[in-house]
């Protein structure tokens, strides 16, 4: 990098574990759970376990990958460069440290799982900007040569860095939430700082990931200077049009059951199923809304097997690809609703900045428990809103937003202070103060 870091070092004594992981040696790195949450005789229960990951690597793909890492040991980096990547392309994060860093003269290169993206990140992006296919040669030799890398995944096998290379794990949701890593009974996450909200959240990165809490910085999360930029009421009028002028509520439900290319995750131990209420279900819920006039619009997480293919007159899944049509993303959209509905995803953590209502719906937890599980329990009592598992509960939850009510309100604001250190839109600007990269001359 071209100054110092700001950032603590991470302290030099390691273990003979913690020095076999960061030679990306982890035996349990794609180990999947056991299959059941039960302990056996003489052994201490586990989060979840009766969950299902994606399966390891292919023996091949593992040497090409270790291959890769001998040669970045020794390829000399270029001062000034860096890679961005995120698994779904266009991601608020990346696009949100892409702005800073062009800003602060840095050559920037996005690798794209999906080239033909490249375009609508072109678009997105508001400086110029390279973009590279992830599995191609140029791709790869941008990886090798940049001076830090940021990726919201697992990049090229998930190797330690070299000394020469500065890798963020910007994620893409804080960990409060969902197990994963080593929670999950898999490996860590090797990379150099992994940035979070509060402290809360760097315990749990520092202890999911494998790293040290001094490689956790508490600087914000740089996707929430998107939305907390956002255009609200031009969003709202984009994606709503004639029903601007009515209570609407975002639901984004995590996925159960997850699609990773040819393979299949399965995080719920009650196995396949179709979102998390049955079409019934989500009927009643529609009759209401119409009936009171308010309007529900579903965005399926990227990753979702389920569909919530149904014909709704108050209920609208969003299409692939709507967003970007109205030039929007996640996080510039979510401003433009009048509150949150949700589950174990992560996004509400997020929400909070917005300090608008969040009703979660979550039937299934029990399943999910017993499934991929839970990091902050009881969940029930953590979580700011109201809590529900059925449809009438549901109801009665956004009722009360449609007619006014915010009971949840106080407790909603201790979650905030609880769960974000600040408060603005600088994340990415702190990440990038603290990764010694200097601000541009006022």
């Amino acid at each position: 990098m071209s100054s110092p870091q700001a950032f603590p070092q991470e302290p030099s004594q390691a273990s003979p574990q913690d020095r076999s992981d960061a030679r990306g040696e982890d035996r349990g790195e794609d180990r999947a759970p056991r299959a059941s949450a039960e302990p056996a005789a003489g052994r201490f229960p586990r989060t979840g376990g009766g969950g299902s990951p994606p399966s390891a690597a292919s023996v091949p793909r593992r040497l090409v990958l270790r291959g890769l890492d001998l040669v970045n040991r020794v390829v000399p980096k270029t001062p000034g460069t860096m890679v961005l990547h995120s698994s779904v392309d266009v991601e608020d994060g990346v696009l949100a440290v892409l702005e800073e860093a062009s800003a602060r003269g840095q050559r920037v290169t996005v690798l794209l799982e999906d080239p033909r993206r490249a375009e609508l990140v072109r678009r997105f992006a508001s400086a110029p900007v390279r973009t590279l296919p992830r599995h191609s040669l140029r791709g790869r030799l941008a990886f090798l040569t940049a001076a830090c890398v940021m990726t919201t995944g697992r990049l090229y096998g998930s190797r330690t860095p070299p000394p020469s290379q500065v890798v963020v794990a910007l994620w893409h949701g804080e960990p409060p939430t969902k197990a994963t890593g080593r929670f999950e009974g898999r490996g860590g996450l090797r990379c150099t700082y992994a940035p979070v909200c509060s402290t809360v959240g760097r315990a749990y990165r520092a202890a999911e990931f494998g790293i040290s809490p001094l490689q956790v910085p508490v600087v914000g999360a740089p996707r929430n200077d998107r939305m907390l930029r956002a255009d609200a009421a031009g969003a709202r009028a984009a994606l709503l049009g004639e029903d601007a002028h009515r209570t609407t509520f975002l639901w984004m439900p995590s996925y159960r059951v997850g699609r990773y290319g040819a393979q299949r995750r399965l995080d719920t131990a009650a196995g396949e199923q179709e979102g998390p209420f049955p079409d019934r279900d989500l009927r009643r819920l529609d009759a209401h809304l119409e009936r009171v006039g308010a309007r529900v619009v579903l965005k399926v997480h990227p990753r979702d097997a389920a569909t919530f293919a149904g014909s709704y007159r108050a209920i609208r899944v969003l299409p692939p690809g709507e967003l970007e049509r109205h030039g929007l993303t996640v996080y510039t959209a979510a401003p433009a609703f009048d509150a949150l509905i949700t589950d174990m995803s992560s996004i509400w953590v997020d929400y909070l900045l917005l300090d608008k209502p969040i009703v979660y719906a979550f039937p299934d937890v029990g399943d999910y428990r017993a499934g991929r599980g839970l990091n902050l329990e009881p969940y029930e009592d953590w979580v700011p809103g109201p809590f529900t598992t059925d449809v009438d509960q549901l109801v009665a939850a956004l009722q009360d937003v449609v007619d006014g009510r915010d009971p949840m309100a106080e407790e909603r604001a201790r979650a905030r202070r609880r769960f974000h250190e600040h408060h603005d839109d600088r994340s990415a600007a702190r990440l990038l103060d603290g990764l010694g990269i200097p601000a541009p001359p006022r």
